[in-house]
């Protein structure tokens, strides 16, 4: 595992609609923006040719790739891309891109030249896994050596052009023979690539072991060489009680959080965000701003890099589609802009390189208390409240004592194992 991402900033970026151009050069522009927030690593959503056939939306989504090797010419030319990464790598910040080897699009490239390489269902049509996805074909890798040698030469290739780290999307359903073969040959050759998979959430999973597919669990992508895993694994509670409020909803998640830490590999990592492609905005499910500052504070407390969705930092307010242009909105909300901005210096500390455990307390209720613990012994709190009013919040959980929160560097009493809170709390034990 790489350590050093314990405490680094992954910048994702959507090229279409970052900028009213949509381009790499109109997004160049953003660069120094981009550093100055604090990032270390600037990830791309995937900048491949797109398919026609079946295509979603006007311009087709940018996960139903046609050509692996090449770049989508509304974003610009390879070119363009290469001068994009240089000028990141300029900054002294890594590159991350975006990799889709579940399934290409249904005029793929590969589909008209190795035909054979494309799973087909029990009456021997082309099809996917997964039902809604009608713009891809899924890839088959059983009996398929060929097949993994051309993507690893694929991931060779954008190594050998300068990108340090690669997204695997819907990492559980690629082969693990491919995942082992890549790690015993271009990452033994480049061991400093960065490996995040995003690793599917319990229902999905368990829905497609049901119909006899092989779905890989979180600990075998460690195994096979993932460095950082989505935390899909008990997500599916926390977005349930953000949508419905269910609070017990909440209480499970709290119960299923408290287990990440001891059945993941001993060192493993996970990227701390809510915010992502595929998911709502924070500001979307709620008008509350206090809790929206409490879920924001929250999601990135837990060890591991922080992952910021682009337009995060200016309280970006919907979802981005991801079949038509759809500009983001980056102007910012001051407020918010500082929350994030604290939250990523305190992120950034390097004490957060010595966390040796992340706790989560189950007491029932409307809030999350975490803990952070050390290598010397000392720890921080972090302590949100999701309701919509100030609540006195109880917990064993707790030590009193005089803490300050690093967020607003006031002093905070723990008294009788209470703490009255309205705003988020970075705790840590006030030392004269």
């Amino acid at each position: 595992m790489k350590n050093y991402l314990k405490n680094q900033i992954i910048y994702q970026v959507y090229v279409r609609n970052f900028t009213k151009e949509g381009t790499f050069n109109a997004f160049n522009k953003y660069i120094d923006y981009i550093k100055d927030l604090g990032t270390d690593i600037i990830y791309f959503m995937p900048v491949n040719t797109i398919g026609e056939v079946n295509r979603k939306g006007d311009l087709g989504s940018p996960y139903s790739i046609k050509d692996y090797y090449e770049i989508n010419p509304e974003l610009g030319t390879l070119e363009d891309f290469k001068n994009t990464i240089n000028l990141i790598h300029t900054k002294n910040m890594k590159v991350m891109l975006d990799i889709v080897f579940n399934h290409t699009s249904r005029d793929s490239v590969l589909l008209k030249t190795h035909p054979e390489w494309f799973y087909k269902n029990k009456e021997g049509k082309l099809t996917s896994k997964a039902g809604d996805w009608t713009d891809v074909y899924d890839l088959e890798y059983t009996n398929n050596p060929e097949l993994i040698d051309y993507l690893c030469n694929v991931i060779k290739y954008y190594i050998e052009l300068g990108i340090d780290g690669f997204r695997f999307d819907v990492a559980s359903l690629v082969s693990k023979d491919f995942y082992l073969t890549l790690k015993n040959t271009v990452l033994k050759e480049y061991p400093n690539t960065i490996m995040l998979a995003e690793a599917i959430d319990a229902g999905f999973t368990l829905a497609l072991r049901k119909e006899g597919f092989k779905v890989l669990d979180d600990p075998t992508l460690y195994e096979v060489g993932f460095d950082l895993l989505y935390q899909y694994n008990n997500f599916d509670y926390l977005r349930n009680y953000l949508n419905t409020g269910d609070i017990d909803s909440l209480n499970k998640f709290k119960v299923l959080k408290n287990y990440e830490n001891p059945f993941n590999p001993e060192g493993a990592l996970r990227i701390r965000e809510i915010e992502n492609h595929d998911q709502k905005r924070i500001v979307e499910y709620t008008s509350y701003f206090a809790k929206r500052r409490n879920l924001l504070a929250y999601s990135f407390f837990l060890d591991g890099p922080m992952f910021i969705y682009n337009g995060l930092e200016t309280k970006a307010d919907h979802h981005l589609s991801l079949f038509t242009k759809d500009l983001l909105d980056l102007s910012i909300d001051e407020e918010w802009f500082n929350l994030v901005k604290k939250i990523i210096s305190l992120k950034k500390d390097p004490c957060n390189l010595n966390i040796t455990a992340s706790e989560i307390d189950t007491t029932n209720g409307e809030f999350i208390i975490a803990k952070n613990t050390y290598q010397n012994g000392k720890y921080i709190y972090g302590i949100f409240n999701f309701n919509e009013k100030p609540q006195l919040i109880r917990s064993k959980f707790l030590i009193d004592g005089i803490y300050k929160n690093l967020l607003d560097d006031k002093m905070v009493i723990i008294k009788d194992q209470e703490v009255l809170v309205k705003e988020p709390m970075y705790l840590r034990k006030y030392e004269d």
